[in-house]
């Protein structure tokens, strides 16, 4: 039996790697050929994927010294190493995991149009910085001292592991929804909001693997032959963090497969900055007729009877290098709302709320 689920270990790790190394490279093929445009999410991503290749080789060698075989039939040495790789891969786990969570909360921060949106943003990201360096026990070789002759103690690692998977649950799970108040205020047609809810949900399947793993925890830390009950706890380890970065990775190649996506601009990574504004009120039907400002620039759209159209300039900059760029109007309706770009150039012409402004 040990040989068996060995083979399922390996196969399983082995398979999800390969598509997550697939992925991430079409990632980085998307962000930097196709749309100019990497950023610190894409190099979190780097991050987690190198750290999910170094806990494939931990696995290997925990094949070669006996993972899935009762410690009754395993030499001191096989033992030992087995604990010593069981480390590396704990920590290796939190680093992957807190990785891909940060590299998502990077790529919310490329579409935020609110302050309060970016804050939680921010906040969350410095929450799983502090958290993924809390994991790291000290000192570290005293977890594969077998003679217990190394001073110092660790915590209690049944009640680590049940804390530690617990707030990845609730982290999974509150990167889930924060999104959802943006997307739902997105002015787009239903169908197309829809399909971006989808898009944003797929962090389900991951957040429904870590409470597999929970599980899986459970029977390793309570075993009385944690050797012989090591697969399914890094079976269900390596499906969280590959599925993960899949369903992180999957809206980063939009671009890819869309090709009117291709010769659009870069302006994911742009926030709106307001330049003047002029008010009109408009009198009669509306004709469709626009006036201009000194600059050329459309200031005001008549609109249907009795509306009062607000439109202003505006300019991008680019949140990694603080450049700015002038690109034309943009319009409010009377009693607030979203701002509607007017350049057609922008991608899908992106909505900024009043209270976003810079």
């Amino acid at each position: 039996m040990g040989q068996a689920t060995q083979d399922i270990c390996v196969g399983v790790s082995m398979a999800l790697t390969i598509l997550s190394i697939i992925c991430v490279a079409l990632r980085l093929y998307t962000r930097i050929f196709i749309v100019q445009n990497a950023g610190k999410d894409d190099y979190a991503m780097v991050f987690a994927l190198l750290f999910t290749v170094a806990y494939l080789v931990a696995i290997f060698i925990l094949r070669d010294n006996g993972m899935g075989f009762s410690g009754k039939v395993l030499e001191l040495e096989q033992m030992l190493h087995q604990i010593q790789a069981t480390l590396a891969i704990e920590i290796v786990y939190y680093l992957i995991i807190n990785a891909i969570k940060i590299s998502i909360l990077f790529f919310y921060l490329r579409i935020a149009a609110q302050k309060r949106f970016e804050y939680l943003c921010k906040g969350t990201i410095y929450f799983l910085v502090t958290f993924g360096v809390v994991c790291v026990i000290l000192p570290l070789h005293r977890m594969w001292d077998l003679t217990g002759q190394v001073q110092g103690h660790c915590i209690n690692t049944t009640a680590f592991f049940y804390t530690t998977s617990a707030i990845n649950i609730i982290a999974d799970i509150w990167i889930l929804l924060l999104p959802i108040t943006t997307l739902l205020k997105v002015q787009r047609p239903r169908r197309e909001k829809f399909a971006l809810v989808i898009i944003f949900s797929l962090g389900t399947f991951s957040c429904i693997a870590s409470i597999v793993r929970l599980y899986s925890v459970g029977i390793y830390t309570e075993s009385r032959d944690p050797f012989f009950d090591s697969v399914p706890i890094n079976v269900w380890s390596m499906v969280e963090i590959n599925v993960g970065i899949l369903c992180a990775c999957i809206p980063a190649t939009k671009a890819l497969f869309s090709k009117a996506q291709r010769h659009r601009t870069q302006n994911g990574s742009y926030q709106y900055h307001s330049r003047e504004r002029s008010v009109m009120k408009s009198h009669g039907h509306g004709s469709g007729k626009s006036n201009s400002n000194d600059n050329g620039h459309e200031d005001a759209a008549e609109g249907p009877t009795g509306t009062v159209i607000r439109s202003e300039l505006y300019e991008l900059k680019d949140v990694e290098s603080g450049d700015h760029q002038q690109f034309g109007t943009r319009k409010q309706e009377d009693g607030g709302g979203a701002w509607r770009v007017s350049d057609s150039d922008l991608d899908e012409q992106r909505l900024v709320w009043p209270e976003s402004r810079v």
